[in-house]
């Protein structure tokens, strides 16, 4: 994940396209929780924040709306979405669909080097349990870890596009420790399930974690909405 730091120093190397390097930046505040549903985005203000021309602000932009985390604000710029109920809900239901099928076939792939990575990542995640934000990275490179071992360029499309829609609802799931602790008994369960290739086992355990996530995010949700209220 991308820090405002390695946007500028990235622009400034040129290592990578402007245009991308801001569509990363706008990616990473999102996921901080500084880019909130309904925020308005300008290429101007974009392009001032990060030093570079508005050209390729507006190409991130158009890339974001593409991947629909901003829609067009006629004569203001771009907002961040808002997600109705509906839309979160079907997101789940296709994170669940699309995560269960790879890690039933990930059970048949994996490798014994494939599965050291997941168990060193789940250290990690042990040790990060008190830090929210690195917990959330980490659980991301766990699950990416595991698409990875499917070997199937487009799940693995579909679960990044996934993943960075989720970002819009805001914090992580893990910010609630109760979570985050269930969390990391079930990565523990599914990394030995994966080493006995037990596919419908990790099938199943897969479509639990992702029902204990949804259940989490819709109770902060609904939350927010008292609080707002």
């Amino acid at each position: 994940m991308y820090t405002l730091s390695m946007d500028l120093q990235a622009i400034k190397s040129k290592q990578e396209p402007q245009s991308l390097v801001c569509y990363e930046h706008v990616l990473t505040k999102i996921h901080r929780g500084e880019l909130v549903s309904g925020t308005l985005i300008t290429e101007q203000g974009l392009a001032n924040e990060l030093g570079i021309s508005r050209t390729p602000a507006r190409e991130a932009l158009r890339r974001l709306e593409s991947d629909g985390l901003v829609v067009s604000e006629p004569r203001y710029g771009m907002k961040v979405k808002v997600l109705g109920y509906t839309e979160i809900l079907e997101l789940y239901e296709a994170r669940e669909v699309l995560e269960m099928a790879a890690v039933e076939i990930c059970a048949a792939k994996i490798d014994d080097i494939e599965i050291s990575e997941l168990v060193v990542l789940q250290s990690e995640m042990s040790r990060a349990v008190s830090d929210p934000s690195r917990l959330a990275i980490l659980n991301y490179a766990f699950h990416k870890a595991l698409l990875n071992a499917a070997k199937n360029r487009y799940l693995t499309m579909s679960f990044e596009s996934i993943q960075n829609t989720l970002l819009i609802l805001g914090p992580t799931t893990l910010t609630n420790s109760e979570r985050a602790e269930e969390s990391l008994k079930e990565h523990d369960q599914l990394i030995d399930l994966l080493r006995t290739r037990d596919a419908s086992g990790a099938r199943n355990l897969m479509r639990q974690h992702l029902s204990n996530a949804k259940r989490v995010r819709l109770r902060q949700i609904n939350q927010r909405l008292i609080d707002d209220a």
